[in-house]
């Protein structure tokens, strides 16, 4: 009887599904939102900013990215959340509590997109400025940085929980940094073309934000993978905390 209520205890099947912060509906549900406004408006409005591209490339590309960043908010969302869930909250649960987070994004992606356009509106400042589009971008990019704000605090409480979930975090964060300087240094110094043979190259600020992406994408996994089968090799019979959990 004792061990059952313990058990029972344990699974805490009350637990409110937005939760805290940092939890898996409301990490999935923010990433989502915010991947498309930071990929269709803030990186391409920061582009044309800084001179990397013409103006008239935001407008084009605005809507295609903002559809692929709404799209990998949702994937890492889920991911993160997950991987970052709560202490009781079982990987099946994360994952569907990530999904009902997904779910009620969709409405606010609309209202995303109204955000991503007032960014857009960056590329008509650059041609010519007038005081009224100035005062619609402005707010746009407020909304805009304000909502990848909130994103990022309930991604970084979601990855915080991963760290320590995580037996190898040390030396996976060592090599994960490692990464991304590496990423930094060799895509600066190369930049590729924005579009194939356009001779349109990446900026600083474009090239750090590449070098996250397969830091993000490609790094990471690949360290945990590493270490993971490190770990089984030469350390078989430790229990190592929550591995593959």
């Amino acid at each position: 009887m004792q061990l059952n209520a313990t058990v029972n205890a344990s699974e805490t099947p009350r637990t409110p599904v937005w939760g805290r912060q940092g939890s898996c509906a409301r990490v999935a549900f923010t990433w989502t939102v915010a991947g498309g406004i930071a990929c269709g408006g803030i990186l391409v409005g920061t582009l044309t900013l800084t001179g990397a591209v013409p103006s008239g490339f935001q407008l084009l590309a605005a809507p295609v990215l903002f559809l692929v960043g709404v799209f990998l908010g949702l994937v890492h969302g889920i991911i993160l959340g997950t991987v970052g869930r709560p202490p009781g909250i079982t990987r099946g649960g994360a994952i569907g509590r990530g999904l009902v987070g997904g779910l009620a994004a969709l409405p606010a992606v609309l209202a995303g997109w109204v955000v991503t356009a007032g960014i857009s509106l960056t590329a008509a400042l650059v041609e010519e400025f007038t005081v009224r589009i100035f005062v619609m971008a402005a707010i746009a990019w407020i909304i805009g940085l304000a909502f990848c704000t909130w994103a990022g605090l309930e991604g970084l409480s979601a990855l915080r929980r991963a760290v320590e979930r995580w037996p190898e975090s040390r030396a996976g964060s060592i090599l994960t940094a490692a990464i991304l300087v590496v990423s930094t240094v060799v895509l600066l110094r190369y930049p590729p073309d924005i579009i194939l043979d356009s001779g349109l190259r990446l900026n600083g600020v474009g090239a750090f934000a590449l070098a996250c992406a397969v830091t993000l994408w490609l790094g990471l996994p690949l360290v945990i993978v590493v270490l993971r089968y490190t770990h089984t090799l030469f350390l078989p019979h430790s229990s190592g905390g929550e591995v593959g959990t």
